[in-house]
């Protein structure tokens, strides 16, 4: 096929496929999950499926609108799950560095705490009331009296037993001792061993006797005592359920959950200890106040479905939350009442939606998932406990049982990167939900943009957008998706389109998003970018910057790059020059021996040795010596497609023959020759028309792309306006020697069955300078003087 030079109707988009409308105000569909039936079935299969490790992964490109997808859709559909339980924590009045979980139907465990701190106010009170009354001192004494009596008995039974069998009894509070009598007087060591053997064995044997008299007398003052005890707790178990049963009552009347039950008789059993061991009621009040509450971390009040949280900063604590310490005269102290909860908590029966990145970067938190999903719940403890670097006695939680959907969010690189290094990714997040990064543009599928366009609109309370700017939006939506025939999914961008367009509509006083709002902003942004491209530009024209844009020069051809600087890239044109010389045959990549190209550019020269070789060095060897060279590039050099401008370069330094300097070219050649498509098509052109334009268009200038690429071809409005006046130009090719004849002016030449090229030829003057220079090589290996060229 013969080289094709574009028309401006081989470049415009198609606008019959938006919808007939004047604005998006006349839009009443509305499309929320715009081409993403493939992500919406995967989804919804790994939120119904309940089986563990059935966790999901959304996958997608930056700015394609993962995030606002997922929240939208898990949101949707957790309307249909039942919103979870309350949960808090308590103390526990039997061990105090153990804090124990309690679970309230939905919005009750904030109802119940208010209630109980009800209680707990009017608990000093009525207790005091009671237990500083008449009545209840009066039986106190009682018992009291009761004890001492029965105590005393039992300590005079001692004496009177111990005298009678000769030995006096002295009770301290170091123990009971008993000591010999004679005469009604206490013996010496001295007057002790002044006795006869016969007396002293017969102390010896009463003494057995003492012992038993006291061990008995001890083990019924102990059970005295336990009586005594008991009976002071069944009266002031008596005296708290007067006081009490009322509150508590109602408490269990109005929570009748058996966690709530079990939480009361607790406080209950801990009030008997308490105010049986106290002085004075009043002394307990501080007490009460900080023991007998509820520490609720997870309130689902406010919700009527399942939760859905998105933890944007997934660190440890905010995902697994901590237990916290007040300092208190040099010690450090916890309690229930300090713990706080993680996201992983609150959306506990319902979804956690994570970004995978974010989630990699916080130390410990990817491999405290891991354990928590396995292990099907949770407990709260901080970093340095759970990892073994603290020595601090802490407060220990029971686990709450773990029910809930894990969602990540990430790039493709991320998900290879888990997935490859980390074998139990895959048994935790078995669902992969793929995000796709463009969309075939149809009249349907067109529709659905306009749909989810004018639906943000209202949303965000946007102005009206006319049609002829939902043209621009459309042509910008093919531009970000490189392709004539695809709308990009990066719904990001055109959102932030949206929202500057309609910022530069508003300063205006506006009624409607126009056209020109549009190109305002798009404008706008790229000048905001521009610095670097005006610093370029300027050293174009002043010429420190070499850039031929008219004229013919051999070995030498314009070729065409893109400078990407992160948040914004732009096309630059590049001198590529060859240069041949006599020695050692092949290419020298300048750039590769300088350490300045990457592996594909590495390939790209080979591939042309071997394209250059079977195409001219089939009856004698390549015999020359060719270095190619990026003038003035000083950085890194990567990929493919400068290969056709190089071989041009190349054919151009051996057959003599000029290049036109008006024309760059892009493209990369496989070894037969085929001109294959590359990438950044918009940018090269682009990059070279504003150099044309900056040194002065001439009608004669113009880009030569491979014919794959007119499809990518989406470019501005300007270029446009050029094309269709004749002063810009974009060929396409095909093959290398269609772009030879253009740069050229010549005939490429076909070989014929014999292997000859046509005299006149590019190729035919390729051929006999390699004929030339191998006779030449010959000439000097036999030691002759070459012959002169006529």
């Amino acid at each position: 096929m013969p080289v094709q030079k574009l028309k401006v109707q081989d470049l415009s988009i198609d606008t019959e496929l938006l919808p007939k409308i004047e604005s998006t105000a006349d839009v009443l569909r509305t499309q929320s999950f715009i081409g993403r039936d493939r992500a919406v079935k995967a989804l919804l299969f790994g939120l119904e499926m309940e089986r563990d490790g059935y966790n999901i992964f959304v996958v997608g490109h930056s700015r394609t609108g993962r995030k606002t997808f997922t929240k939208h859709f898990v949101q949707e559909y957790s309307q249909k799950k039942p919103v979870p339980p309350d949960v808090g924590y308590v103390a526990d009045f039997e061990d105090p560095q153990h804090a124990k979980v309690i679970f309230f139907p939905a919005g009750k465990g904030v109802d119940f705490k208010k209630d109980l701190e009800k209680v707990v106010e009017s608990l000093t009170d009525r207790l005091s009331k009671v237990f500083e009354g008449e009545d209840y001192k009066a039986r106190r004494r009682q018992l009291d009296e009761e004890f001492q009596a029965a105590q005393e008995r039992y300590t005079n039974e001692l004496i009177e037993k111990a005298k009678a069998l000769g030995f006096a009894i002295k009770i301290s509070s170091t123990g009971v001792n008993y000591y010999p009598l004679k005469d009604g007087k206490i013996l010496s060591e001295q007057e002790f061993e002044a006795l006869s053997d016969e007396e002293k064995r017969v102390y010896q044997e009463s003494s057995k006797k003492v012992e038993l008299l006291i061990e008995a007398a001890i083990e019924n003052v102990r059970k005295l005592e336990a009586h005594y005890k008991e009976q002071v707790r069944d009266l002031n178990r008596y005296a708290l359920l007067f006081a009490t049963e009322e509150l508590f009552s109602s408490l269990e009347k109005k929570y009748p959950y058996s966690d709530v039950r079990e939480f009361i008789h607790r406080i209950k059993e801990d009030l008997v200890d308490k105010v049986s061991s106290a002085k004075k009621i009043s002394d307990l009040e501080f007490y009460f106040r900080r023991a007998y509450n509820v520490n609720i971390i997870v309130d689902n009040s406010g919700t009527n479905a399942a939760p859905v949280v998105f933890e944007d900063t997934p660190t440890y604590h905010n995902l697994f939350g901590k237990i916290e310490y007040i300092e208190r005269e040099g010690m450090l102290y916890t309690d229930y009442a300090m713990i706080r909860p993680g996201s992983i908590h609150k959306a506990n029966g319902g979804y956690l939606i994570i970004d995978a990145y974010e989630l990699l970067v916080h130390p410990f938190v990817w491999d405290r998932l891991k354990k928590v999903l396995m292990a099907k719940s949770v407990e709260i403890e901080n970093l340095d406990t759970a990892y073994g670097y603290s020595t601090i006695a802490t407060l220990k939680t029971d686990p709450i049982p773990l029910k809930l959907k894990v969602i990540l969010i990430g790039t493709p690189d991320v998900y290879e990167l888990l997935y490859d290094y980390d074998p139990d990714f895959e048994k935790l997040f078995k669902v992969k939900v793929e995000m796709d990064w463009e969309l075939d543009a149809d009249v349907n599928t067109v529709n659905d943009l306009v749909s989810f366009i004018a639906d943000y609109v209202k949303e965000a309370e946007l102005l009206p957008i006319k049609r002829s700017a939902l043209e621009k939006i459309l042509w910008y939506s093919f531009r970000l998706s490189g392709d004539r025939r695809k709308l990009s999914m990066k719904l990001g961008s055109i959102i932030d389109l949206l929202e500057e367009a309609n910022f530069y509509a508003g300063k205006r006083d506006a009624k409607y998003i126009e056209k020109a709002d549009v190109i305002k902003a798009l404008y706008e942004r790229e000048n905001r970018l521009q610095l670097v491209v005006e610093k370029y530009d300027e050293m174009f024209k002043t010429g420190e910057l070499m850039i031929d844009v008219s004229g013919k020069v051999v070995g030498q051809v314009n070729g065409l790059t893109v400078v990407n600087f992160g948040d914004f890239e732009f096309g630059l044109p590049v001198k590529i020059t060859a240069k041949t010389y006599l020695g050692t045959s092949g290419i020298l990549d300048i750039q590769r021996e300088a350490d300045l190209s990457g592996q594909i550019h590495s390939k790209a020269v080979m591939i042309l040795t071997g394209y250059l070789g079977s195409k001219y060095a089939r009856k004698v060897p390549f015999s020359i010596g060719v270095s190619i060279s990026f003038e003035q590039v000083y950085g890194y050099v990567e990929g493919d497609s400068a290969s056709l401008a190089e071989v041009l370069a190349i054919i151009s330094a051996i057959s003599k023959i000029p290049l036109k300097q008006s024309i760059a070219v892009t493209g990369s050649i496989n070894q037969h020759g085929h001109v294959q498509p590359v990438g950044g098509v918009n940018e090269k052109v682009e990059g070279f028309f504003r150099i044309c334009k900056l040194k002065g268009l001439t009608g004669d200038q113009g880009v030569i792309i491979p014919r794959a690429n007119v499809k990518n071809l989406v470019l501005k409005d300007e270029i446009l306006e050029a094309i269709q006046e004749g002063k810009f130009h974009i060929w396409t090719v095909d093959e290398v020697d269609e772009a030879l004849e253009l740069m050229t002016d010549k005939k490429a030449g076909k070989m014929d069955k014999n292997g000859n090229y046509p005299k006149g030829s590019v190729n035919y003057y390729v051929v006999e300078a390699l004929k030339r220079a191998h006779e030449m090589a010959e000439e000097k290996k036999r030691g002759r003087k070459p012959k002169k060229e006529k």
